[in-house]
Order: C-alpha cells, then structure tokens, then sequence
C-alpha cells in the first residue's frame, strides 16, 4: 500500500474482494480461481509453514506481518498460536483488521499487535523477531528504492540472528511495461461485503527511470437498486528484479536462501511469474542493519 491512500479508494474498498482469504468459511471455487489467475493461490500455506518453522508455537518468539492490509495472513497465523506484529501505513485497511479481530476468539486477539506504521521507518518494541513476512507485492508496493532499501535494513534491526524473512514480488521480466491506456475489464467478481457484483477496469502509465509505473483505473459494481456505483483507484509500484532483490537484501544484512518461482518452490527462471523469497539474518547483521534506516554506505578509506 502506498502512502497516504485515502479511506475510499478501490484498492481499499474491494481489497477483500480482490484477494480472498480461503482460511474463512466455505471456500469459493471463484475465489479458488481469483487466486490462480493472480498467481498467489498457495501463498497463505507457504507462509504459514516459514513462520511455523522459525517461531514455533509455545517458544515465546514473535512474527511480523508487514503491510498485513486487512489480516489475510496476521490472523492465520494468529490462529497457529503466533505472537503477531501486524503492521500496515493504512490506517483504513487496520480498521478493517479490528473489526475482523473483533470476531475472533479472545486467546487469538490477544496474539495480535496492530501496528500503524510506515515499514521504512519501522520502530517495533521487539528487536528478537523470529519471522517477518513482505508478502503480496508489499516491497513493489513501498514505491521507490531508498525506502525499499530502508525498508529492509530496518527489518534487520528488529529481527533476531538467524531470524528468517520470507517476501513475494511479481516477477517484471513477464510484466507489461509500456503505457496500457485502454482500460483491461476483469472477470465479475462478488464483494463479500454488500453481495454485489462487479467489475474492474484497469490501466497502467509507462515505467519510468526509477522503475516506478502507475496503475490506475476505476471499479464498477452493480446495486441492488439496478445502479452503477463507479470507484476510482491509483497506485505506484517500483518494479523490483530479481537479482536487484538479492542485492538489496544481502545490504541490509540478509543471506538469501532459496529464490522460488511459485509457492510450491518450482525453480525461478525468466519466465516465472513471481519471486518468492527465503532468506536469514546474518549473525554479524551485515553493514545496513547496523546503520539508522537509509543511511547511505560510507565510502572506503583503504589506502590505494
């Protein structure tokens, strides 16, 4: 999520709807296939099992869930009987995490800490994290490279050594990068909220020098009353590649793991349509994690 969203953008009104939880209720085959087609179906399941690994339950470590938006991975891990920061810039998408919170049973809302934050400048009462999570794009989403890179850095200050990170990002390399002014029209979908359907119509502007590209366009949902509500949406994202991953991660003071192309730990190559990533906090917590976020590397002074 970006910052500043206002409370009425699509990206946050339909959020929900966009990316189903399948850990709540009967599960949808539309929302099995809403999955699919957004190549994250299986993500839920692969972070549950990183966390577990690292922070088992009972062990007194703790989790973060960063850019946690609504709870679609904070509370399923909540639910294992993890202590759980949930962090998000949003302060609409949070309450939107209370109020699921809220219907929770008390033993899994005590677990949870909702935490309003900007990731790039993260300052947790923890510095002994077990497991962070970037999951869903959140590091694209942090929308230029220093505070992707404080980002990181600042993860590795809160996490204890050994402590594992695991991130997702869509792979750029199968990305369309030129301007796409003619609006795309997904497939109807049902808001799980008011059990309307609708429609989305999406765009995106040209990357740029930075990497940056805007994404923007419009929702249409039906109502009940046979009208048309319309709801504006617009986000930048930094496309991160693959390499430029590792090397931002191994500066914060990480060691990178295992680079997948899928939930299901398929190899990554060129065509893969994410990045999935595994990686360690370094003992020595490496020259960024000991630096105040985004504090630049200091220029060498060995002799020549």
């Amino acid at each position: 999520m970006n910052r500043g969203v206002p409370p009425d953008d699509a990206t946050i009104v339909y959020y929900d709807a966009e990316y189903p939880s399948l850990e709540d209720g009967d599960v949808r085959a539309d929302d099995v296939a809403r999955l699919a087609r957004q190549s994250v179906l299986g993500d839920i399941a692969f972070y549950k099992e990183a966390a577990v690994r690292a922070a088992p339950p009972g062990s007194g470590r703790v989790v973060a869930d960063v850019g946690c938006g609504t709870g679609r991975l904070a509370l399923p891990l909540a639910r294992l009987g993890l202590e759980v920061f949930a962090v998000d810039v949003s302060p609409a998408m949070l309450d939107r995490l209370r109020a699921k919170l809220a219907a929770e049973p008390e033993a899994v809302r005590a677990r949870v800490r909702v935490v309003c934050q900007d990731a790039a400048s993260l300052d947790l009462p923890r510095r002994d994290i077990a497991f962070a999570a970037l999951p869903f794009n959140v590091l694209m989403l942090i929308a230029g490279l220093d505070d992707q890179r404080r980002t990181l850095a600042a993860l590795a200050r809160h996490m204890a050594p050994g402590g594992v990170l695991a991130l997702d990002l869509m792979n750029p390399l199968i990305l369309p990068l030129d301007a796409q002014p003619t609006p795309a029209v997904s497939q109807p979908c049902r808001d799980p909220r008011s059990g309307n359907s609708y429609v989305r119509h999406s765009m995106h502007g040209r990357l740029d020098a930075d990497q940056r590209q805007r994404v923007y366009g419009v929702y249409e949902e039906m109502t009940a009353d046979g009208g048309v509500r319309i709801t504006d949406y617009a986000f930048h994202w930094r496309m991160v590649f693959r390499w430029e991953a590792e090397l931002m991660l191994n500066e914060a003071g990480f060691t990178v793991d295992r680079v997948a192309g899928d939930f299901e730990d398929t190899d990554w190559d060129v065509d893969s349509r994410r990045i999935v990533v595994t990686a360690r906090r370094r003992p020595d917590g490496g020259d960024a994690a000991d630096r105040p976020a985004g504090q630049p590397n200091q220029p060498s002074t060995r002799s020549k």
